[in-house]
């Protein structure tokens, strides 16, 4: 993160002739295309003033060490995890609704009460990820709002991007909607077939 910052403060202080050598430095640097999954663990502000901040906190504990596994094991790397939420990244993006589909199962059969309710967004793009401890970009932006504001506990929506690069063999169905975020009308596509996938060698 440290160079990252540094090539910023370089680039806010450059002079207009400078600039675009120097954002085409943080660009070859930083830049990668990668599907992005947003994961909000649903139902915080109800859980905190019925059972208190001691037990929602056991819950992020519980949906930390769900999740990252299960990221893990479908080739993707977790980002950062923050309060409620999570954000990984993946180099395509059937792994992605593949960990998403492992992670509502394993929340729907991990045994324990409460049971962990999860909402996923999903997106592709050129996203900036830093050091594996931030990103930003569109992909992001979007996967977020998916994630957080959009899906219903136990729903998985990915962007139209995203959907028409899910890979064929994975046999999923959708349910397209049309919603809007922050006064940006788009077409959402949410998995129907909530069941994990076998564990497969990452597609292109």
């Amino acid at each position: 993160m440290h160079a990252f910052s540094a090539l910023l403060d370089t680039l806010i202080a450059a002079s207009p002739e400078r600039r675009p050598a120097i954002e085409h430095m943080l660009l070859e640097t930083f830049q990668r295309r990668k599907a992005v999954l947003a994961l909000d663990l649903s139902g915080f502000t109800l859980s905190v003033r019925r059972d208190g901040i001691l037990a929602y906190l056991c819950q992020i504990r519980r949906m930390h060490k769900l999740t990252r596994p299960l990221v893990l094991a479908h080739g993707g790397s977790v980002v950062k995890n923050e309060a409620d939420n999570l954000l990984a990244v993946f180099d395509n993006v059937s792994d992605a609704v593949a960990a998403a589909l492992a992670m509502a199962q394993a929340s729907a059969t991990e045994g324990v009460a409460p049971a962990l309710s999860f909402s996923v967004g999903i997106d592709v793009g050129d996203i900036l990820l830093i050091d594996q401890v931030d990103c930003f970009g569109d992909a992001v932006n979007l996967a977020y709002k998916l994630g957080e504001d959009i899906a219903q506990p136990g729903e998985v929506l990915l962007t139209r991007q995203a959907q028409s690069a899910v890979a064929a063999d994975l046999s999923l169905s959708f349910t397209e909607m049309q919603i809007s975020i922050s006064g940006l009308a788009l077409t959402a596509f949410a998995v129907t077939r909530l069941t994990a996938l076998p564990l497969t060698e990452s597609k292109a």
